[in-house]
């Protein structure tokens, strides 16, 4: 049961899983020399909590909801594929 008391800045929610899922497909180079390295979960857990943080920032801002997470998703999470940039 020790392992379930992990650290919730080091939980991999929902959004973190849909940003694995999309790295995987749209930047796998990336996404194998992060698991190579031992790194993959750390960098899905701060896309996730950027995203987060972004969105929720906006949102107390007063911006929609729909504006505010088109504006933040590809910033840290639903990154370009590898060819695109």
């Amino acid at each position: 049961m020790e392992d379930q008391e992990e650290e919730p800045r080091n939980y991999l929610g929902s959004l973190g899983q849909q940003i694995k899922r999309h790295w995987q497909e749209h930047r796998p180079r990336m996404y194998r020399e992060l698991e190579q390295r031992g790194q993959l979960h750390q960098a899905l857990v701060q896309a996730q909590n950027q995203t987060s943080g972004a969105l929720h920032h906006l949102l107390k801002q007063g911006v929609p909801y729909d504006q505010a997470w088109e504006s933040v998703r590809e910033e840290w999470a639903f990154l370009p594929t590898e060819a695109d940039h």
